[in-house]
């Protein structure tokens, strides 16, 4: 029986490849993959918002939503997919607090310390940053803070307002990157829970 963690990590997975490659072959064989877990998510009991957790994919997977070859591409297990999928991000230094069902997250590359992405999630962290993979990616991702909140768009909307008042909002790089470390973004995460 299916997982919704083994049907997520499939399609992360294949969105990953897809963002990973610029070869039109392989967005093909990757949107029909991803397609193929959509189309299937109800069959299982889950839903397309379930197994994509909101992520953003290309538009040419809704042509093969409905379209029933898709289900005789080949499969990786969910298993496989976990696996390729939880080493795309290295964890190894992850810093947890906070409690709640969301996550307010940051990640950013070894060969660029000063740099951090913020972002938040419902799902499962290292699903979403590794379909933010891409081509023009440095380097492996490096999670490196995830605070569990309720409150994970508020939360995340603060930190990201206080960081662009200092002056730490990197412009061209995307919404969500900015100059700052982890400890800087768990000070502002205690400071607007002392406030409570």
């Amino acid at each position: 029986m299916a997982t919704l963690a083994g049907q997520r990590a499939q399609f992360t997975w294949s969105l990953n490849e897809y963002n990973k490659s610029d070869d039109a072959d392989m967005h093909v064989k990757f949107a029909r993959r991803m397609a193929k877990y959509i189309a299937t998510a109800p069959a299982y009991g889950f839903t397309k918002e379930e197994v994509t957790q909101g992520q953003a994919y290309p538009s040419e997977v809704d042509q093969y939503v409905n379209d029933p070859s898709v289900n005789a591409d080949p499969d990786i297990t969910e298993q496989q997919a976990v696996q390729i999928v939880e080493q795309a991000v290295d964890t190894s230094d992850v810093l947890r607090i906070g409690e709640g069902n969301g996550v307010v997250y940051a990640y950013g590359y070894r060969c660029c310390p000063d740099r951090l992405k913020i972002g938040f999630t419902q799902g499962d962290t290292v699903q979403r940053i590794a379909a933010q993979i891409g081509t023009s990616t440095p380097d492996k991702p490096t999670l490196l803070l995830e605070i569990k909140t309720n409150e994970c768009r508020a939360l995340e909307r603060a930190i990201q307002s206080v960081l662009e008042v200092r002056g730490r909002k990197i412009l061209g790089g995307g919404a969500e990157w900015f100059r700052a470390d982890r400890e800087e973004v768990s000070a502002i995460y205690r400071f607007t829970i002392e406030k409570q």
